[in-house]
């Protein structure tokens, strides 16, 4: 629980946590659609999708923080101003019905716990609406020549709309509840989009050219938020022999805003970063620029300390002026399935695409690193200091269009099966990621921040140089064991800007990490029973200096529930 500025910080420990609550979500989706052929290999099919999710959230021992006020006989001198001194006055409590008098230094009574406490019901709506409808031919013509393929065609359209609305519990919504404050939303958007595509299958079965097809599309979307854009992708699949396959695409992309980064309420949360002007220090070659900056708003960086205790509060949320991203990616890469090894199949590929007005929002730490640094000074508008003690009030961190990403990588994957008796196989997988490029620009036109390997210990997300899902399955008739592994390769830790470094006993990265799972199966008949055992060594998450939970539970989300047994059954109709 995160207390008002102006509250004692002692008032903490009288409170009731958050002690639960419950969700009850609703879901439903509708869909409709017709196909049939029209005339000469020319068919259509129509399609409508119409679907919806209500959600009702409620969660308890939320604090008031009027009523626990009251319990204290405090009141503020300008209840219009969140920074106004606070009285003693045990009137407001007398004069509230169910309020009890309590000692701010005790701890609270059942009853006083009960009138300090609230139960909050917050309401979430989502809804889609989707229209398609094509035409395609496979056979338009066949090529007027020996080992000739075909050309097939589709066009079509596609009409679809997102609709989100978002209701805090009053008490949320109005900032007064010991909890992070919401604001409600709602918006949505809506989209047009027309089609062509088309599959040419030069060559068939011909001399060194066992198959070699080009493929064609293109795109036109027309939003109602932000115009209209253009999009297309070209590829050549060619298999000299029916051993390897070379596989090649360059394309571009768009992504529209999705209308939880357009139309999301502003929250208030506490995000793990530190005040600069309380560490001028740590900067290197910089110290000497941040203690300057610090200065300018009249802090003195050598007695400064940071009240938030690594945590900076940071408003985050939605940007109804955000534009879509625009990408270009290519890959190319080969698949090998040499008959002289049956079973067996292996390809690699690289890949790498550029975004550009890339839809995220920037670390609290880099937006406050940027300012004090001089490295952006841009950034400054979006921190909000208290009068008088010049500690952090606020940082906005909204989603923003940035600069852009570039990302490049390896991909490998290996398959064998491979048959022993006659009842007994065995199937080999693995799939091998190799990160060979990631840097992100913040702002169009700064510099580019190398994450390649980095783990953002802030939000706990990372970009590991090495991934690795490797399989094993035994299948002996009608039952099978799987053996997996997962491998995420260790990470240096990185603030949104730079990547820490050794410093005394300080930890600065994170260790690889390997879970290992079991799998049991057994199909009778219609009946399918499954069975095993999740992260079998009991190993847990790595320590990571996060202010929510020590670790990283967007990367590492497999080691938190520690080792897990599960049994399921299901039955095909």
């Amino acid at each position: 629980i995160v207390t008002p500025p102006h509250v004692p910080h002692v008032l903490i420990e009288c409170l009731k946590k958050p002690g639960g609550g419950r969700a009850a979500s609703d879901t439903t989706t509708v869909k409709w659609g017709v196909d049939g052929e029209i005339t000469h290999g020319w068919n259509y099919d129509v399609s409508y999708t119409w679907g919806t999710n209500e959600t009702n959230e409620r969660v308890e021992g939320v604090g008031s923080y009027v009523n626990l006020l009251q319990e204290y006989g405090l009141r503020q001198v300008d209840p219009t101003d969140t920074n106004s001194a606070l009285v003693y006055d045990p009137s407001v409590c007398n004069a509230a019905a169910g309020c009890v008098l309590s000692n701010p230094f005790a701890t609270l009574s059942p009853s006083a716990t009960r009138y300090a406490n609230y139960t909050t019901s917050s309401e979430y709506y989502y809804q889609m609406r989707d229209l398609n409808a094509r035409i395609h031919n496979d056979h338009v013509v066949k090529m007027p020549y020996e080992h000739g393929g075909s050309l097939g065609i589709a066009l079509g359209m596609e009409h679809r709309g997102e609709q989100l609305a978002y209701h805090p519990d009053p008490l949320v919504g109005s900032g007064e509840s010991l909890t992070n404050t919401a604001k409600p939303t709602g918006g949505g958007f809506n989209v047009t989009e027309g089609y062509l595509e088309g599959s040419l299958n030069l060559l068939n079965h011909a001399f060194l050219a066992r198959d070699l097809t080009i493929d064609a599309q293109g795109r036109y979307s027309a939003y109602n938020t932000f115009g209209s854009v253009k999009n297309w992708k070209a590829s050549i699949d060619w298999a000299p022999t029916r051993d390897i396959r070379f596989r090649a695409t360059l394309g571009t992309s768009v992504r529209q805003p999705s209308v939880y980064e357009l139309y999301q309420g502003q929250q208030l949360g506490y995000i793990a970063a530190t005040d600069p002007c309380a560490q001028a220090d740590s900067y290197g070659g910089l110290s000497p620029t941040v203690v300057a900056n610090c200065a300018k708003t009249g802090i003195d960086s050598s007695t400064f300390q940071d009240a938030n205790s690594g945590q900076i509060p940071t408003l985050t949320g939605g940007n109804p002026h955000l534009s879509p991203e625009t990408g270009r990616t290519y890959t190319f890469g080969t698949v090998i399935t040499p008959r002289w090894i049956p079973g067996l199949s292996t390809s690699a590929t690289f890949w790498h695409y550029t975004i550009e007005n890339l839809i995220s929002a920037i670390p609290t730490q880099t937006i406050v690193d940027g300012c004090y640094t001089g490295t952006n000074t841009g950034y400054c508008s979006d921190i909000l200091r208290y009068p008088g003690t010049n500690q952090i009030d606020t940082v906005n961190a909204f989603f923003i269009n940035q600069g852009g990403l570039h990302e490049s990588g390896v991909d490998w994957d290996l398959d064998y099966h491979f048959r022993v008796t006659a009842l007994d196989s065995f199937t080999i997988s693995n799939n091998f990621q190799q990160l060979v490029n990631y840097k992100q620009q913040y702002v169009s036109g700064g510099p580019w921040v190398n994450l390649t390997g980095a783990l953002l210990y802030q939000s706990g997300i990372g970009q590991p140089k090495v991934r690795d899902y490797a399989s094993l399955t035994w299948t002996h008739g009608p039952f099978s064991v799987t053996y997996m592994m997962q491998y995420i390769g260790g990470m240096q830790w990185n603030d949104g800007t730079n990547f820490l470094t050794p410093l005394g006993s300080r930890r600065y990265k994170t260790p690889a990490m390997v879970q290992n799972d079991i799998s049991f199966a057994y199909r009778l008949r219609r009946w399918q029973f499954t069975g095993g055992i999740q992260n079998i060594n009991n190993k847990n998450p790595p320590f990571i200096a996060s202010a929510t939970d020590n670790s990283g539970a967007a990367q590492y989300g497999g080691f938190y529930i520690g080792r897990y047994f599960f049994l399921q059954a299901g039955v095909n109709f």
